[in-house]
């Protein structure tokens, strides 16, 4: 029932897709910058990276409408895209795109607030969204499962840092648990993970941290043995 709730979630957001772009662009943010304004995108990634400090990555597996966009093209191309390299890029290309708004916001400074900032639903408008929702879908169907969440996302290199400071500052955050007893090898929650982290190893080391966990629950509520649970927690130490 849960995983129906979130997937029902993430369809809606789907479909608000057009109406929230503004607040989700990194097109948007920079043409703002330029423009001397904080805008809607600034907010809205601002408060990605707060809630994420208790939160961590839930805004991923329930309520972005990227993933939603991306777990559609899944049907469709299903391999795992995981690896050192291929999520070291977003990384890289979150640096440059960020320093460079950072660079627009002092350049023309000083900088007034208007979340609204061009929202409307000209053909400038609309070109723009089409773009970003096309490379969204089609990345992922040329690379595999979260390909874009993994590779290029914009957003994610926030929440990461929110954890990050979370852990940094001994604060409880949402995170993954693991029985290693309870776990039969099964290879379920592997199957299951919609990031193809590698579940199953993870909680046979007894440790569930990684940055890529977008907080699903899929492992959790796929784990025939409930060797996978959830909570608000600091982080865990690491057990040989």
């Amino acid at each position: 029932m849960r995983q129906k709730i979130r997937k029902g979630i993430l369809a809606y957001s789907a479909i608000l897709f057009p109406v929230t772009f503004i607040f989700l662009s990194p097109y948007i943010i920079i043409v703002s910058a330029m423009m001397g304004v904080i805008n809607g995108s600034a907010i809205m990634f601002a408060f990605l990276f707060l809630f994420s400090i208790v939160g961590s990555r839930l805004y991923c597996g329930w309520l972005c409408p990227g993933g939603a966009v991306q777990d559609m093209a899944g049907n469709a191309n299903s391999r795992p895209w995981y690896g050192r390299f291929k999520i070291l890029s977003k990384y890289i290309i979150w640096i440059i795109w960020f320093s460079f708004v950072i660079f627009l916001w002092i350049k023309n400074g000083p900088l007034k607030i208007n979340p609204l900032n061009m929202f409307s639903v000209g053909l400038a408008g609309f070109l723009v969204y089409f773009a970003v929702a096309s490379i969204i879908y089609f990345f992922t169907l040329a690379t595999g499962k979260r390909g874009m969440c993994h590779s290029i996302c914009w957003m994610a290199p926030f929440m990461v840092l929110g954890g990050k400071t979370a852990d940094l500052l001994h604060i409880p955050r949402f995170r993954l648990k693991a029985d290693r007893e309870a776990c039969i090898a099964c290879g379920q929650c592997d199957k299951k993970c919609p990031m193809s982290i590698g579940v199953q190893k993870m909680v046979q080391r007894g440790n569930m941290d990684n940055t890529e966990c977008i907080c699903c629950l899929e492992c959790v509520d796929g784990c025939p043995k409930k060797a996978i649970s959830f909570g608000i927690s600091r982080k865990q130490k690491k057990i040989s």
